[in-house]
């Protein structure tokens, strides 16, 4: 059975190609469908982004992950799984030139994974959060060093790829990350309103809101709905909004628009200034600077 030391030490050496010497983080593709190796060589502020369905490990250094009031302090041989997309902010603490930051990341399938779950014993599907930290020991780092290793045999990723991912969905769905993943089936009826109440604000993020609607729709009272959504997003849901509005106005000001006022009216707010001094607070720097950048 293998241990998180020797796990690292072997993924290392299966992604020793894809370790780029610049400062990050920087993310590199590879042959294997959805598998992506993340490197820095300097440690990074906060960054906000949306942490999509996945599997996460750390092979070297330290990341921090932030969804809202849960924390996850992710050390060498730690890995995190993320059942649906939720707003989060992402450090990496301990980067340096000699030893680099190294992370793999792994988009879950989830057709895959829903059929790996549906052919497993049926389970009490417990409130949990979307988001859960686990180690890279015993049959979870097995199973992902065996996919990750067919890197040095690239003929065989066709034939064997599917198979060590489906072995790997069946040993988190075991783990003590089981629960969270178990999410994406939505075989329980109240995480599957809160997972629908989570897509609705993300793809309605410049709508407005209210929250009793919201709350009668998953069948809840105000506040239950309330406490359900932060147990699963670590979220309430007007700062689950907010933080979607944030991060597609910055992809907005990164496209090349021209004008603050209007990238803050078409993402939702309707007073730029306050717009002006939420962006500032969630990303370090007022919208302006981002647009001259």
């Amino acid at each position: 059975m293998s241990d998180p030391e020797s796990t690292t030490r072997r993924l290392l050496e299966d992604v020793a190609g894809y370790i780029a010497p610049l400062p990050g983080p920087v993310g590199r593709s590879t042959p294997i469908p959805r598998l992506t190796v993340w490197t820095s060589t300097s440690a990074t502020l906060p960054t906000s982004a949306v942490f999509e369905p996945m599997f996460y490990a750390v092979a070297r250094g330290t990341k921090v992950l932030t969804m809202g009031a849960n924390r996850f302090e992710l050390l060498a041989g730690a890995c995190a799984a993320s059942s649906f997309g939720l707003p989060y902010a992402h450090q990496l603490t301990d980067a340096t030139p000699e030893l680099p930051y190294v992370g793999i990341s792994l988009h879950l399938d989830i057709d895959m994974l829903t059929r790996v779950m549906l052919a497993m014993p049926r389970r009490e599907d417990p409130w949990t959060c979307a988001v859960a930290a686990g180690d890279l020991h015993g049959p979870v780092g097995e199973a992902f060093m065996r996919l990750v290793g067919l890197l040095n045999a690239p003929d065989d990723i066709g034939m064997l790829a599917p198979h060590y991912e489906s072995e790997l969905y069946y040993r988190l769905l075991q783990s003590t990350m089981g629960d969270t993943l178990r999410q994406i089936g939505q075989r329980n009826d109240r995480v599957r309103q809160i997972k629908a109440a989570a897509d609705w604000l993300g793809a309605n993020h410049s709508k407005p809101v209210v929250i009793s609607e919201l709350a009668a729709s998953a069948g809840m009272s105000v506040t239950s709905f309330h406490r359900h959504f932060k147990a699963v997003t670590g979220y309430s849901p007007l700062a689950f909004q907010r933080h979607m509005r944030l991060l597609e106005a910055r992809k907005l000001l990164a496209a090349g628009s021209t004008n603050v006022a209007r990238v803050a009216y078409e993402v939702g707010y309707q007073s730029p200034s306050q717009f002006s001094r939420e962006y500032k607070s969630m990303f370090g720097s007022p919208p302006v600077a981002d647009l001259q950048r």
